[in-house]
């Protein structure tokens, strides 16, 4: 069996040659890491409660070298401005594509985790021009999607998955009393039996991946990037996806489930499909060897 969670998130090795950068764009400032003196062929997008911090596991996976790699924390998230109010699916890709476009030439690789990867599929739908490529780790969560737009009526077809969103919901986009519960639960490791459905072993997560959860928790951002699933047609969006894709799975996720797959697969047949053992909804994290692999060999046939 592979490591599992073997490296921390946190700030990337400085043998990687990522440094810091703002960029201003429509929704404000945003943070990033890229690489000194060449242009970078790979953007990350992470996933909620999340930063660019959490691709550190993968970066060390990949031998801890310098890459061409864009981290980008997300508008509203991590280090970039907060949102300046609710937004659009299209304009948060829309500021998207304004970072790429003032930081490198041409279409680059996306990786997006969880909704980051919801995000990077709305991206290579809308805007292929800029995507080469792209790689959706736990990130076609369909029902999760049934879930903001019929909540009740979904939460009875689907109670393993509303379970695990509630717990995010809670945790992720309520402020005040709430985030300080959440911060010193991670702070005593309490925070482990909330990530059941996250995690494959919860009682296995590193103190740091619970203190990066609970400082990546931006409620109000939260709450406007949910509501971009409001009446969001993924058949008809995803079904113009004509970009290389890799479906990424963990195999015991609780919030992406085989149904979203096969989704996925109905909208994009041509996609790829990798569901990687030990790893649930973290799995970028808790699988960073495996899927650097799995990346390395989806880049270098497209």
């Amino acid at each position: 069996m592979a490591p599992y969670f073997p490296y921390d998130p946190g700030p990337p090795p400085a043998e990687c040659g990522l440094g810091p950068d703002r960029v201003k764009t429509s929704l404000g400032g945003v943070h990033v890491l890229r690489p000194h003196g060449t242009a970078p062929t790979v953007v990350f997008l992470h996933g909620v409660s999340l930063d660019s911090s959490s691709w550190t596991p993968l970066l060390r996976a990949s031998g801890s070298v310098e890459q061409p790699w864009l981290l980008v924390d997300i508008p509203g998230f991590g280090r970039s401005d907060p949102l300046p109010g609710p937004t659009s699916l299209d304009a948060l890709c829309g500021a998207l594509v304004e970072v790429v476009d003032r930081v490198t030439e041409g279409p680059v690789h996306v990786v997006g985790h969880s909704m980051g990867g919801f995000i990077g599929l709305h991206l290579a739908a809308t805007r292929a021009d800029r995507v080469r490529s792209l790689a959706t780790l736990n990130g076609s969560y369909v029902t999760i999607l049934d879930l903001v737009n019929a909540p009740w009526a979904s939460a009875a077809r689907y109670p393993a998955t509303w379970l695990a969103y509630q717990g995010i919901r809670t945790a992720a986009g309520r402020a005040g009393l709430v985030q300080t519960m959440v911060g010193a639960a991670a702070r005593t490791g309490l925070l482990r039996w909330g990530t059941a459905g996250l995690a494959a072993h919860p009682a296995r997560v590193p103190r740091s991946a619970l203190l990066a959860l609970a400082a990546g928790a931006r409620p109000r951002s939260f709450r406007y990037a949910e509501a971009t699933g409001q009446g969001y047609d993924w058949r008809s969006t995803w079904s113009r996806i004509d970009v290389p894709v890799l479906a990424g799975y963990g195999a015991r996720d609780r919030l992406v489930t085989p149904r979203d797959a096969r989704a996925l697969r109905q909208a994009v047949p041509s996609a790829t499909e990798v569901v990687v053992p030990d790893s649930a909804h973290l799995s970028p994290l808790e699988q960073p060897d495996r899927w650097y692999d799995e990346l390395a060999r989806h880049w270098a046939a497209h």
